[in-house]
């Protein structure tokens, strides 16, 4: 595949706990600043295509949902992405039996998920748009979870509010993030909005998270991200970062 949805696609080969997955993603994070359709999409909501980057955190939370134990189908609980950018905990999520669902509030990113899990075999993934801004009233999460949604501090309250509005009674959210100073507020705010937070640090062992392999494209065919995870190719990479885990107060 050379390009999709008019991005040249850099195809990473993941490996989380033993499972396979194929994730197709744009090339170039840095190079789509300059994509007319970023630069319109800022002027009207300073929008900025961080779902494009896989960012430590996204490793991190895909390792933690693959230590869930395998759900029955039919008893499946739900588990709701937001922010989903790649999607890799979604597909993690889904292959293990969950009704997952991969929201974010770009249509491209969306699309990258689906074809990700085509290409990765994995059935029953929904996707869906969302913007953790807004309230609907029809959905409701058993596990909410994310990675890196509270880099800016705009977004530390919607996320709050969003995660009470869309949680069950007794349901769980998993927040991750790779120990950034705006988050560090968080869990104050969090409580301020009828939630009960725990934090906790949370670190991937290098063997656990593997990219690329034999003849694999790996991290190939695109020029290097940001993340970490992305400067080398191929192999295994160790991160570290926290979870707040958070349910609503009784």
């Amino acid at each position: 595949m050379q390009e999709f949805r008019g991005y040249p696609v850099l195809v990473r080969r993941v490996t989380v706990r033993g499972r396979a997955f194929e994730l197709v993603g744009p090339a170039n994070y840095e190079a789509l600043v300059d994509d007319p359709r970023v630069i319109q999409r800022f002027e009207q909501d300073e929008f900025l295509p961080y779902w494009a980057e896989f960012w430590p955190a996204c490793a991190l939370l895909a390792d933690l949902v693959a230590a869930w134990p395998v759900a029955e189908r039919s008893l499946a609980p739900c588990v709701l992405e937001i922010g989903c950018g790649l999607g890799l905990a979604s597909l993690v999520a889904a292959s293990r039996g969950y009704r997952a669902i991969a929201s974010d509030y770009d249509a491209d990113a969306l699309a990258f998920v689906s074809e990700s899990a085509r290409r990765s075999a994995v059935g029953g993934l929904e996707t869906r748009w969302i913007d953790w801004r807004k309230t609907y009233p029809e959905l409701r999460a058993d596990r909410i979870i994310a990675a890196e949604v509270l880099y800016e501090p705009r977004n530390l309250e919607p996320v709050a509010r969003f995660v009470h509005a869309h949680l069950t009674p007794g349901g769980q959210g998993f927040l991750v993030d790779g120990n950034r100073q705006t988050a560090d507020v968080f869990p104050g705010l969090a409580e301020s909005h009828g939630l009960v937070v725990e934090t906790q640090p949370v670190s991937l062992p290098s063997r656990e998270i593997v990219f690329g392999g034999p003849g694999a494209p790996g991290l190939s065919g695109g020029a290097p991200m940001k993340g970490p995870l992305n400067r080398q190719k191929g192999g295994a990479h160790a991160v570290s970062g926290r979870v707040f885990i958070v349910r609503r107060r009784t």
